[in-house]
């Protein structure tokens, strides 16, 4: 999506009827789940006629690689995020904040709920954190606040709606479950062996891959670890984690200690254009997370026909609701996650099964339940 593909300063229309004006406030990052989600809904919203003006959360109203620092972060979220609403007060039907956690990523929902109260409109807060239940914990007040004063709170697991309404009885009503998705047009079966060629990787080997921050939360330790434990069993498999983050040198330290340097391979950063071929040429995706809300990877790797393993946290056990689709692990277990991975590697998958099941989750489908809550809230 181009500069133009998110609307800014004045009207601009694609030649469809507008059903609603709705600002839109989001991170737009390199790398993350919410600035994917708040991309590709956006691009979704806008070719159902939606017209989107936006206040972006990182570096003012730019599509670029630059994250900007801690000060104009705070500014977007702060006096930017109002000065937009101010300045589109006549033209937007309601305001759509894309939050998430620790508390400077929710900062963003807070001026909503104080702007949306000046201006009188309609405040929708999607909530994405992975970790809802030590965040509500930590900042009850700020979280109440929020829930309390949107017309609107979207989250996207079950998991989380339940502990939410039972800390917010009284609130209930206003909860909303949309999960995350995947661009269909990007991430769909593409011969695996073509894909291998074109990555330079071995065609008989079987390939685990892994694509996240490289974050404790994110359990990569875990698969190494699982690895290691049926390496001397087979001497097939081939694991590639890709990502970047701060464990990058204590997990290539941990791949040494362990000896399994020709079976585990850190890649580093993917572009988003490499990642469908990556997907495609691996066997099995694996995400050993500590704790996730409702990972896109996961529907990417859905998308592409491939089964998924995951641990049992967040919203994952809520989508891999049959094992058909891939195979849920304890989290922090990697006796079972190598247990699972050896089950998955001789298993049959059914490629059409899961393709069929993946359907549901493209983000066109997901931007149809948004616009039902946005029509719901504008009556």
């Amino acid at each position: 999506m181009d500069d133009v593909g998110v609307i800014d300063a004045y009207a601009y229309y694609r030649g469809t009827e507008t059903m609603v004006t709705v600002l839109m406030s989001g991170p737009l990052a390199t790398s993350g789940g919410v600035s994917t989600h708040t991309k590709n809904i956006v691009a979704c919203l806008e070719q159902q006629g939606v017209q989107i003006i936006f206040s972006n959360q990182w570096n003012g109203d730019r599509y670029d690689h630059q994250e900007g620092s801690l000060i104009t972060k705070f500014y977007q979220r702060t006096i930017g995020l109002a000065k937009k609403c101010i300045t589109y007060r006549k033209r937007i039907d309601l305001i759509h904040i894309q939050a998430s956690g620790g508390i400077f990523a929710f900062i963003p929902a807070i001026t909503g709920v104080i702007i949306s109260k000046l201006l009188n409109k309609p405040l929708i807060v999607t909530f994405h954190h992975s970790e809802t239940e030590r965040f509500v914990n930590k900042y009850m007040r700020s979280f109440k606040f929020v829930l309390k004063y949107s017309d609107r709170f979207i989250l996207v697991s079950n998991r989380q709606k339940d502990y939410v309404s039972a800390q917010f009885d009284q609130f209930k009503q206003k909860i909303v479950v949309i999960p995350n998705g995947y661009v269909s047009s990007v991430y769909y079966p593409r011969d695996s062996q073509k894909c291998r060629e074109l990555l330079n990787l071995p065609k008989d080997s079987k390939i685990l891959f892994n694509i996240s921050n490289l974050l404790e939360v994110k359990g990569q330790k875990f698969l190494i670890s699982a690895l290691s434990k049926i390496s001397d069993s087979r001497d097939d498999i081939l694991c590639f984690i890709a990502g970047k983050g701060p464990l990058k040198e204590s997990l290539g330290h941990h791949i040494n200690e362990l000896g399994i340097e020709n079976k585990v391979k850190l890649i580093g950063w993917l572009s988003d254009e490499e990642v469908p071929n990556w997907i495609n040429a691996a066997n099995i995706f694996v995400l050993p997370s500590l704790a996730e809300g409702n990972p896109i990877v996961m529907f990417e790797c859905l998308g592409c026909g491939k089964p998924f393993i995951g641990t049992k946290v967040g919203g994952v056990p809520e989508v891999i609701t049959s094992d058909k689709y891939g195979l849920l692990v304890e989290p922090a277990d990697p006796e079972d996650l190598a247990e699972k991975i050896l089950v998955a590697l001789d298993r049959e998958w059914d490629r059409e099964a899961i393709l069929a099941y993946a359907e549901r989750f493209t983000w066109e489908n997901i931007a149809k339940e948004t616009m039902s809550v946005y029509k719901e809230v504008l009556g």
